[in-house]
């Protein structure tokens, strides 16, 4: 399926695309932050809703290619070294020890599959950030109903409330005193 777009609609996909991508799998690497997905004007349930599709799009577009490989082998130089004793001659020889050569799997569709999912975010209008957790465990649950609804945009002192699965919304260090 072909889509047409204008060229600065490709320009500024052509953009948002590696910054969408980075912060996908900076998000699986790092646990302590996540990635905030977000659209000015949008809901945190229409956010949900366009991840899911984006999701699975990208899981039917660009199917899982399993893929077999093995580590590099090394194997540790062989060193004898011989003594007299008596009229014999002891031996003893050392390294030859091997290291690697181990089997894995991998997906190698898998940052391809990452890229089609932030180019399918950004043309439905979302940004991402990267943002720590907040405490939600700490927050009355009048704030988390209040953070259900419509998305906001984030600012300097802005922590991630996740809300469902897949969207969340932000909190700014003034709402919870900080």
């Amino acid at each position: 399926m072909l889509v047409k777009m204008k060229a600065r609609e490709f320009m500024i996909l052509r953009t948002l695309t590696p910054a969408l991508t980075y912060l996908l799998l900076v998000a699986c690497a790092q646990p302590t932050n996540d990635v905030y997905i977000f659209k000015n004007g949008g809901s945190v349930a229409k956010a949900d809703e366009d991840y899911f599709e984006c999701e699975l799009s990208a899981a039917r577009s660009v199917p899982i290619d399993q893929r077999i490989a093995t580590t590099p082998t090394y194997t540790t130089p062989v060193q004898t070294n011989c003594y007299n004793v008596g009229y014999s001659v002891q031996c003893t020889s050392t390294g030859g020890q091997v290291y690697g050569g181990d089997t894995y799997t991998y997906d190698a569709n898998k940052s391809l599959r990452a890229d089609f999912m932030a180019r399918c975010l950004a043309s439905r209008g979302y940004r991402a950030v990267e943002l720590p957790r907040c405490k939600t465990e700490e927050l009355p649950a009048s704030v988390l109903e209040r953070l259900s609804g419509k998305q906001r945009s984030p600012k300097e002192d802005s922590c991630y409330v996740p809300i469902t699965r897949n969207a969340g919304n932000v909190l700014h260090a003034s709402e919870i005193g900080g």
